[in-house]
């Protein structure tokens, strides 16, 4: 067996057929990186027969001093459960990358490392420290078991699964519910982006991470062609606000009357706390729905077309739905728009058949209410999620000289890259 060169159309034809296939290993990923710091290969393991038995999608860094170095995201397509197929493929490997001056190749497959409940404790069906073990005694090195985002990809995962004949909204937590209730009262509509629609939808998100514009317009241009890639926009409709508003009000205020009748009929009742109770409630209540008339209406006179307020993006790949990304105006966060939005981005796919829907990363310390992410975790998890924790990274060192220089100069590089003030 050797380890091969193979074109991009070669691999998706592997890819699309293999058990672990997953967005970040196709070529359409790969394509999108090309355009942004990494060039990408296709890299297979081929026996006699010319049969593929194992590729990756290889992202290579070029750094000074004809340094490399490879990350095969989500990576690799492979039996990790075959020690045998797997030990051969990494020698294999070393000794392609090692001729073609790479310093080591990072890998993070998509591996369960141990099941997890809803409250993130072990529950004994699955543990895969066998194949971490195996990949140790390969020569991997670990970059540990951690709880943040430490890594190239998340470690953890909020994942939901579910069928098109489910009602996920009764699974949803309560505060997750009433925000999504609340959304819709307030005139909250999801609206399907367009191509050119790029522009608008990253003034909502470009201070959430460091890509810049061109990496959006690129996954637009390449993976919307393929109907991967789509964009969804949390709009508040003004004139839906005003008539929810007011409906609101009309039946709180009959509720109102309905209770007020009740109070004159029991006047002389010795027992009335619940009445009374059950009036001061909707007198409230009613204050409420005068206040939101009032905002709504001016907000009718500012926005009379109605006002984009948050935004989300997804990719769409093998009956799955990932959430890559979503922001929204931080004046409008009471308004819930990104609640609201996931809520009808989950159902719209649910129905049409997608049976995964990932929230994307969270953070692994889940009781620990001042970790940076607590809220976060909180959020994603409040959707009927279930907890994906993932064996994490590894890294294969090529050539433990040029890795060691390489690490103690990082830092300087990292340093050079910084826009100067």
């Amino acid at each position: 067996m050797e380890i091969v060169q193979i074109t991009k159309e070669e691999f998706d034809n592997y890819a699309e057929n293999h058990p672990s296939k997953n967005f970040y290993q196709t070529s359409s990923y790969g394509m999108l990186m090309d355009r942004h710091s990494f060039d990408d290969y296709y890299l297979a393991l081929k026996d006699e027969s010319g049969n593929i038995k194992a590729a990756t999608l290889i992202l290579i860094d070029k750094v000074l001093f004809g340094y490399k170095w490879g990350y095969c995201p989500r990576g690799y397509l492979i039996d990790f459960n075959d020690f045998e197929l797997l030990e051969t493929f990494t020698k294999l490997l070393k000794e392609f990358l090692n001729k073609r001056n790479f310093m080591f190749v990072k890998i993070d497959p998509y591996i369960i490392n141990k099941s997890r409940d809803k409250k993130g404790n072990e529950n004994g069906s699955i543990d895969n420290s066998n194949i971490v073990n195996k990949l140790l005694e390969l020569g991997y090195e670990h970059n540990g078991f951690n709880l943040n985002f430490e890594n190239m990809k998340p470690r953890w995962n909020a994942v939901i699964t579910t069928n098109s004949e489910e009602n996920l909204f009764l699974k949803y937590n309560k505060q997750i519910r009433n925000k999504i209730r609340k959304a819709e009262k307030m005139g909250i509509e999801v609206v399907k982006g367009t191509p050119d629609s790029v522009k608008q939808f990253y003034t909502l998100i470009d201070k959430k991470h460091s890509r810049k514009l061109n990496y959006y317009l690129d996954m637009m241009e390449i993976l919307g062609k393929k109907d991967m890639f789509e964009i969804y926009f949390s709009m508040l409709n003004t004139a839906n606000y005003i008539e929810k508003s007011q409906k609101a009000f009309e039946e709180e205020e009959q509720r109102n009357n309905e209770i007020n009748h009740e109070l004159e009929e029991n006047i002389n009742d010795n027992n009335t706390s619940n009445i009374i109770k059950r009036k001061m409630n909707s007198d409230m209540l009613l204050n409420n729905c005068k206040q939101n008339i009032i905002n709504a209406t001016n907000l009718y006179k500012q926005y009379p077309s109605g006002v984009i307020i948050g935004a989300n993006a997804i990719i769409k790949y093998n009956n799955e739905i990932f959430f890559l990304i979503d922001g929204f105006k931080q004046e409008f966060k009471n308004y819930c728009p990104n609640h609201y939005a996931k809520f009808q981005i989950i159902e719209k796919y649910r129905r049409e058949g997608y049976t995964r829907m990932h929230l994307n990363g969270i953070s692994g310390d889940f009781n620990n209410t001042n970790n940076p992410y607590y809220g976060l975790t909180k959020f994603k998890l409040g959707f009927a999620s279930d907890i994906e924790e993932y064996i994490g990274e590894f890294t294969l060192v090529i050539n433990k000289g040029k890795y060691k220089r390489f690490n103690k100069f990082n830092p300087i590089r990292n340093w050079l890259k910084q826009p100067i003030a």
